[in-house]
């Protein structure tokens, strides 16, 4: 059977050729949503929003597949009402995304994207950009899966010593990954001089780091996000930059994407970028191929490795 699949968001030419080589026929782009009535399966990244309303018109779907992690961008309510499939690939960006971490902690405590920019405008202004030292630090993660078990690793090898609160998780399991258990999120924050978020947004972790929690935070601290930018409150996070407490913050996500030239994103401690953790040619290589598989498992009726809904 030709299975008609729609590439809502730009995916891997790998990916793409996989399905090809099976008979699928793929509609790709905006083109992919104008044929919703036609779709057996539909493969997205963050940037579509798979709706209620969507589902709704997409009377032959049978599959959603998400090429990453979150998918807070889809309507999984309204995938189960429906008998809709829901899959993702959580496996393929672990490594990209954890190394983006680690560079966003090294950028932000050496500020390095400011010392940049001051050399390109002709500059040498060494006193301004003294730094921290992540060596000795205490790193402190807010959830410990895969990426924050890979974090973790990364930051032991780095001669910090890794904290981590995670709900989920019984404290041997946390221990097994690398860290010191905690029992709270105020007791972590309380210790941790840098603080890292590896949690899915969801209605629980919406604002987890708020006006509240934020002043848990040792004064001086480094606050990281590489996972979903509703996690944090941006203007408690803004308030908390501003009055020192927190000493700079590497921020890949935010609320609304894509933010514009907002205060917290042109803050001079803040060093941000556009949600690149997962854009490296391996990850996204290996994505594309993960997601072709789990959408092609689910419309042929096969085992499923990362079954969401």
């Amino acid at each position: 059977m030709a299975y008609v699949i729609g590439i809502a968001d730009p995916l891997h030419d790998a990916g793409l050729e996989w399905l090809r080589t099976r008979g699928a026929q793929l509609i790709e782009g905006d083109a992919a949503l104008d044929a919703l009535p036609h779709l057996d399966a539909l493969i997205v990244r963050s940037r579509t929003k798979v709706t209620r309303e969507m589902l709704q018109q997409a009377t032959r779907l049978k599959v959603v597949g998400r090429a990453g992690v979150g998918v807070d961008n889809i309507d999984l309510d309204a995938a189960r009402e429906r008998g809709v499939i829901v899959v993702n690939a959580p496996q393929a960006t672990t490594e990209a995304v954890a190394e983006h971490t680690i560079a966003l902690m090294f950028a932000a405590a050496r500020h390095i994207p400011q010392a940049d920019a001051s050399m390109k405008q002709g500059r040498w202004e060494k006193k301004r950009f003294l730094g921290l030292e992540l060596q000795g630090r205490v790193l402190g993660l807010i959830g410990i899966g895969r990426i924050g078990a890979a974090v973790a690793r990364r930051a032991r090898g780095l001669g910090m010593y890794v904290l981590a609160y995670d709900p989920y998780l019984p404290a041997g399991v946390i221990a097994e990954r690398g860290a010191e258990p905690v029992p709270t999120l105020e007791a972590l924050l309380n210790r941790a001089d840098v603080v890292s978020i590896h949690v899915p947004l969801t209605e629980e972790t919406r604002h987890l780091l708020n006006r509240e929690t934020l002043a848990w935070m040792k004064p001086g601290s480094i606050l990281i996000c590489t996972a979903r930018g509703g996690v944090i409150e941006e203007e408690a996070l803004l308030e908390a930059l501003e009055e020192g407490r927190v000493y700079a913050a590497g921020l890949d996500v935010f609320e609304h994407e894509p933010p514009g030239a907002t205060r917290l994103v042109t803050h001079p401690r803040v060093v941000a970028t556009p949600h690149i953790a997962a854009q490296t040619q391996e990850a996204q290589r290996r994505v594309a191929l993960d997601i072709a598989a789990e959408v092609w498992n689910a419309l042929e009726g096969g085992s499923l490795r990362w079954r969401v809904v």
